[in-house]
């Protein structure tokens, strides 16, 4: 194996190889860059990252959400606004049961001493 290994690296010059590693690298950090700047992923970090001034009207979300449950507002709400709200809701409660499963470090209950 040494051998081999040997045999390609005296074949190809230091210098030619750290220009193949440049435009390699180039069109890594070029995709990256096409990457980041796309719509996708601009909503995702405004997704991912919540913001301190956003707390106030999340909470005033809830508020209003539970208020239209309570008074039966959102029987008046089309199909798909409901189907929307109803599918997000969903997708919150199940990432809290895989963070419990996760800080469980258990598909099933809690390990509980002298049990």
């Amino acid at each position: 194996l040494s051998d081999q290994h040997e045999a390609v690296v005296s074949t190809q010059s230091t210098g030619a190889m750290a220009a193949q590693l440049r435009t390699t690298l180039g069109r890594v950090q070029s995709g990256l860059v096409t990457a980041l700047r796309s719509p996708t992923t601009q909503a995702l970090k405004s997704e991912v990252v919540p913001k301190l001034g956003d707390i106030p009207s999340a909470v005033g979300s809830v508020v209003k959400g539970y208020e239209m449950i309570a008074t039966k507002r959102f029987l008046t709400l089309p199909v798909r606004q409901v189907a929307r709200k109803a599918l997000t809701s969903l997708e919150v409660l199940c990432w809290f049961f895989v963070g419990e499963i996760i800080g469980r470090r258990s598909l099933i209950g809690y390990k509980v001493k002298g049990a």
